[in-house]
């Protein structure tokens, strides 16, 4: 639900037993933004408004026959035949992980540009710091006049 206050949690695993027992207390690594800050008081407002069962918690992988994770299961979700066939190269392609991972959320639409932030309530201004167009992912890396410029000389190598 909230993968960067997950990387920023200190204690990935805790259970939400523990969490309830602590009044909500974590430790990030650092101190959290104000719009991070307002998600965190988000979840922790959902997850004390939540009805719970005196059960223990069971984690679930969703995306196999097992309901366990595996990086196996990630791949095949990720190479799936719905997906463009021009997309299974870049992952088997010979280039850092990360650059695959940017690739795939440039691909998906998850980078996080100012028509993405408005979709989830942001309400700062949609238009691009370089012109005065609105922010998306295809103006950001290819209309923009300043993209325009920083991948010219790629074209010429």
């Amino acid at each position: 639900m909230a993968p960067i206050l997950f990387d920023l949690c200190c204690d990935k695993n805790i259970s939400v037993y523990n969490f309830l027992t602590h009044q909500g207390q974590l430790q990030f690594k650092r101190w959290l933004t104000p719009l991070l800050f307002d998600q965190w008081l988000g979840l922790v407002n959902d997850i004390y408004n939540h009805t719970f069962q005196n059960n223990e918690d069971i984690p679930l992988w969703r995306w196999n026959k097992n309901n366990r994770f595996s990086t196996k299961s990630v791949y095949d979700i990720l190479t799936r035949e719905n997906s463009r066939n021009w997309f299974k190269n870049v992952w088997k392609a010979k280039i850092p992980y990360k650059i695959k991972i940017f690739m795939w959320l440039v691909e998906n639409n998850a980078i996080l540009t100012k028509d993405n932030l408005i979709k989830r309530h942001w309400v700062g201004s949609p238009t691009c710091y370089f012109c005065l167009e609105n922010e998306t992912i295809d103006h950001l890396f290819f209309q923009c006049p300043v993209a325009k410029i920083t991948w010219e000389p790629l074209a010429h190598v």
